[in-house]
């Protein structure tokens, strides 16, 4: 009986750390703090991300929002409304792992040839084992459309594994292979306006 009330006791304190915590951490500077870090780490590889509103909303399981995001590359520009990053906290405490969430409202890619292909949302799951961002289930809705998964190194910013596939419409294959020759992307034809990711 005492063990059985110590346990609730300790139950009832760890929860109460847990909330305590979650309540009056500095959830808006962090995803500052993450923000800026992810602009730094992406400026090393030549590309300059920027972000217009960065915020949390949500009490006990936050969620980092990002919005006006805009990333600047050699050869291609990405412009995105919003991003939802939810690292699912509560989760990634008890299973002792980092996993979450990623959504993303419309944005567009602006080619080469200054051709814009558009977006109107996408979704994926995330995790990381600190050397490898994987994104899995990744789903891609509009002109522009893509399913599958993705991994990217966390310390050279490059995928290092890829099994998608993306439907573009067929007057920006030109554009692509551009991508494809200068190996910006690995990126296969299948088809007019059908191309295969993967590494």
């Amino acid at each position: 009986m005492a063990l059985s009330k110590t346990l609730k006791v300790f139950f009832a304190g760890s929860l109460g750390l847990i909330a305590g915590l979650a309540l009056f951490f500095p959830w808006d500077t962090a995803a500052e703090y993450s923000a800026g870090r992810a602009a730094l780490s992406a400026s090393e590889k030549n590309i300059f991300i920027s972000f217009r509103d960065t915020y949390t909303e949500g009490l006990l399981d936050r969620e980092f929002v990002y919005r006006g995001i805009t990333a600047d590359m050699p050869a291609v520009s990405i412009t995105v409304n919003e991003a939802r990053v939810d690292p699912m906290i509560l989760k990634s405490l008890i299973s002792a792992s980092k996993t979450g969430t990623l959504s993303f409202g419309s944005g567009e890619i602006t080619t080469l040839t200054r051709q814009k292909l558009k977006w109107t949302s996408g979704k994926a799951n995330i995790s990381s084992d600190g050397e490898t961002l994987y994104l899995d289930d990744l789903t891609l809705d509009g002109d522009v459309s893509a399913k599958g998964s993705i991994n990217i190194s966390t310390d050279t910013g490059k995928i290092v594994a890829a099994d998608m596939t993306a439907s573009f419409p067929h007057e920006f294959d030109r554009a692509l292979q551009m991508l494809s020759n200068m190996q910006v992307l690995p990126l296969t034809k299948i088809s007019s306006g059908e191309w295969r990711i993967s590494r």
